[in-house]
């Protein structure tokens, strides 16, 4: 009969834990990265100017982006142009949520409406923005009125277009579920439809918030006194590539400012779904 046999293990082969990862790191690797990506991006932009690769007069370094930023800021003239832009934004924004919605909705869960609606809407949601600049300040003028048309329609398509598809992809088993059970359509539709679908709203709504102030930038060098596309445009004119930089900063900041609001509120009301789904 064999015998079995024990032998040590030598140290050096023997298994080993593997380590566990940093609390910290683990915690905040996203502001970590996040960091390093912007320290990155900064260098390579002081990079590319300091070699001469591109003239100071086309790119302002970051040092004087930043400190025409801080003087913006300081003497107010930011603060001037930044408001009426924040207030179209705002407004036209809230118009195409609201429109984008009701329109999604009801396109997305009335079949024969969106088979109705399909060829008007495939065709416009196809148009360039920029190839209507003309037809908004023809019937609006250079007023606020066709600032804020030209924002709500670049911010209304993704809305809508999420919503139809929020709305139409909602599990069928959900609401034959709902049905058995005994419950009506307008329960049905507050208390699963809308439910289930609110998720899938948000990437359309954030990518709205995105489109508000790239649109709104174009509207604004149509014409008008006050703007953060005009701040930009009479930076251009005088040749003040810092300006010029520091008005683009402050547009992308209000963008990063813009998407964690929507981050924020779609954590907020989609908060029921945290342990049923990765999100």
């Amino acid at each position: 009969m064999a015998t079995a046999t024990t032998e040590a293990v030598p140290a050096e082969v023997a298994i080993r834990r593997p380590k566990r990862p940093n609390a910290f790191l683990v915690k905040y690797d996203r502001y970590l990265y996040g960091a390093a990506g912007l320290l990155g991006f900064l260098t390579l932009w002081w990079l590319v100017i300091n070699r001469g690769l591109i003239d100071s007069l086309y790119l302002a370094t970051p040092q004087d982006t930043v400190k025409a930023f801080v003087s913006g800021l300081a003497d107010g003239s930011i603060p001037a142009d930044a408001g009426p832009s924040i207030q179209r934004a705002v407004i036209g924004f809230s118009i195409a949520l609201v429109a984008g919605i009701v329109l999604g909705i009801l396109v997305g869960s009335i079949p024969a409406f969106g088979k109705f609606a399909e060829p008007v809407l495939l065709f416009f949601r196809n148009l360039s923005l920029l190839a209507l600049l003309p037809v908004f300040v023809a019937f609006l003028g250079i007023d606020e009125e066709s600032k804020i048309a030209i924002v709500v329609w670049a911010c209304f398509w993704p809305i809508f277009i999420n919503a139809v598809g929020a709305v139409g992809g909602v599990e069928r088993i959900l609401i034959n579920s709902a049905r058995t059970l005994g419950a009506g359509r307008l329960y049905i539709f507050t208390q699963v439809v809308l439910p289930a679908a609110l998720p899938s709203f948000f990437p359309g709504i954030r990518l709205a918030g995105a489109n508000a102030f790239t649109a709104l930038v174009a509207a604004e060098l149509v014409g008008g006194a006050q703007g953060l596309g005009i701040y930009i445009n009479n930076a251009s004119y005088r040749m003040q590539t810092p300006q010029i930089y520091a008005g683009i900063l402050t547009l992308g900041l209000l963008g990063v400012l813009v998407n964690a609001l929507m981050a924020g509120a779609e954590r907020y009301l989609t908060r029921w779904q945290r342990g049923l789904t990765t999100r």
